[in-house]
């Protein structure tokens, strides 16, 4: 089991992603520390690391569960490219295809 916070990436790193592709993950790690993102509450999966942020994206945008979206995550906007996924302290992006583990891909940057 995990817990999950999801971070929703602001229009201009959504935009971003639709500009410049794959580059626009280098404009992500700044936005965070920026404190754009708007951090969501917190609520577990079971699953861990890259398959929670996958079960996470499915619970969003997966139509046939919007109850259960509802009662976990509320009526907030579905996870998209730009938007980050904590698992247990470890932060992954959503890129335009699959996960990119943040802390591999920027070091650490605390």
């Amino acid at each position: 089991m995990a817990i999950i916070t999801i971070k929703l990436a602001p229009s201009d790193v959504l935009r971003d992603f639709i500009t410049y592709g794959k580059k626009a993950d280098l404009m992500v790690g700044a936005k965070l520390e920026a404190g754009k993102y708007t951090i969501m509450p917190s609520f577990e999966v079971y699953a861990d690391g890259e398959d929670a942020a996958e079960a996470v994206f499915d619970l969003t945008n997966n139509p046939s569960r919007q109850q259960e979206r509802e009662d976990r995550y509320g009526r907030h906007r579905s996870i998209s490219v730009g938007d980050v996924v904590e698992v247990d302290g470890v932060d992954y992006l959503c890129d335009s295809f699959g996960w990119t583990e943040l802390e591999i891909f920027f070091g650490d940057m605390a």
